[in-house]
């Protein structure tokens, strides 16, 4: 199926608008987020090189959570006042010295400064390819143009810890930050370069830009449920695939770092074949047809955890939260279908904002509940805030796809 979707998708990008810049704008979030994403490998090799502890490693990636934060609300404005390649050549050159001041760190305040950096360059890379995408193709394929955004940025996040991980292997963790360095740089300078003289792209409007919210009969009570499905989503994200199926893993069921890497890399294959083919699923049937399932198929995998640990019920758990994350690109779409066209960008950055503060709460609040109360409680409890997040979503949210 997904094959077939990219291929109508392609055709029609093709007979309105081209594909060139689709492709180059997917390909730079693609290389943004890889190099972004180079810590994640790195980080044992942080602390052994730098006498880290475990909490002074952790506040490595809490620090890139505010940056992303502190650039959330500003990007989407960024995004609909400025060409997106010039955006996106600014956000290279952030990644490119974020990675400089990672490989040249022999200080703690040197790394959080990387990390700050990359947060800030990953929310605004993320604030202009979400809007990007949902401007092009027209309204009947924005749910598959962002999917496939969210492809590009999956692809990204498997991506850069992989390649970091086998040049630090074949080198040294400060080559592989030094090589991200020169890819931001030349990456850069390419998207500056042939950006110059390109004359400013109008943005098609299908709606009046005095409508928004009410071309729908939808207010601000529509987007508060759509914020919420961001907070309930990045929360599962952050507590359960990025903190405790990895310690379930290790502490339960026994497996090593390479056997739960293998599993993790299953789940983003799985993300990437559910995001496309929800994405799409989006475009021909229905939004809320897509929102509400990718919603409770990602709270029955949460919920497959809270039983006795095994390894077939950890995979198949893994496999179903993966696949029901599209629930996040199809939200953004319905975003998109309410806002202004002027204002897209604005709303997506709210949208995300909201979602990142649930990445933050999330391995906090859930994992305090996973020591304290034990498994089953931690577990429940995040499969059932999805649940009601999407009984809401069910009733109150308006079907915004063209002819529904």
């Amino acid at each position: 199926m997904p094959p077939t979707i990219m291929r109508d998708y392609l055709e029609r990008l093709r007979a309105t608008g081209g594909l060139l810049e689709p492709g180059v704008l997917g390909m730079a979030v693609l290389i943004i987020t890889s190099l972004g994403f180079f810590r994640v490998a790195l980080l044992p090799e942080f602390g052994r090189e730098l006498s880290m502890s475990t909490f002074q490693l952790g506040a490595v990636t809490t620090v890139f959570a505010v940056g992303r934060l502190m650039a959330d609300l500003p990007g989407g404005h960024l995004a609909d006042r400025f060409p997106a390649r010039a955006i996106m050549a600014v956000t290279a050159a952030t990644v490119a010295v974020s990675s400089l001041l990672f490989g040249l760190s022999v200080a703690l305040a040197t790394l959080y400064a990387a990390a700050l950096l990359a947060g800030l360059a990953s929310a605004t890379t993320n604030a202009t390819g979400m809007t990007y995408f949902s401007h092009i193709g027209g309204t009947s394929s924005r749910g598959t143009s962002m999917a496939v955004f969210s492809a590009a940025l999956l692809g990204g996040q498997a991506l850069g810890p992989a390649v970091a991980g086998l040049l630090a292997s074949a080198w040294d963790w400060r080559v592989a930050m030094f090589i991200a360095a020169v890819v931001g740089a030349l990456l850069s300078v390419s998207l500056t370069l042939s950006a110059a003289g390109r004359p400013p792209s109008s943005r098609r409007r299908e709606t009046p830009a005095s409508a928004g919210f009410d071309a729908f009969g939808a207010g601000v009570g529509s987007m508060v449920v759509l914020q919420s499905v961001s907070f309930a989503m990045f929360l599962t994200l952050g507590a359960v695939p990025q903190t405790l199926v990895p310690i379930v893993g290790s502490e339960d069921l026994g497996l090593d770092v390479a056997a739960i890497g293998l599993a993790l890399g299953l789940g983003g294959i799985s993300r990437f074949v559910g995001t496309l083919v929800g994405g799409r699923m989006s475009d021909l049937l229905s939004r809320k047809s897509a929102l509400v399932p990718g919603l409770l198929i990602q709270a029955l995998g949460v919920s497959l955890l809270a039983f006795p640990p095994s390894l077939a019920l950890w995979l198949a758990a893994i496999v179903i939260m993966s696949v029901g994350s599209f629930a996040v690109p199809v939200a953004a779409t319905i975003v998109g279908d309410l806002s202004d066209p002027a204002r897209v960008g604005r709303q997506l950055g709210r949208f995300r904002f909201v979602g990142d503060i649930g990445l933050i709460v999330g391995p906090i609040t859930v994992g305090a509940l996973y020591d304290g109360v034990g498994r089953e409680a931690a577990f429940l409890s995040v499969a059932g805030l999805l649940t009601v997040v999407g009984l809401i979503a069910l009733r109150l949210l308006p079907e915004t796809r063209a002819g529904a």
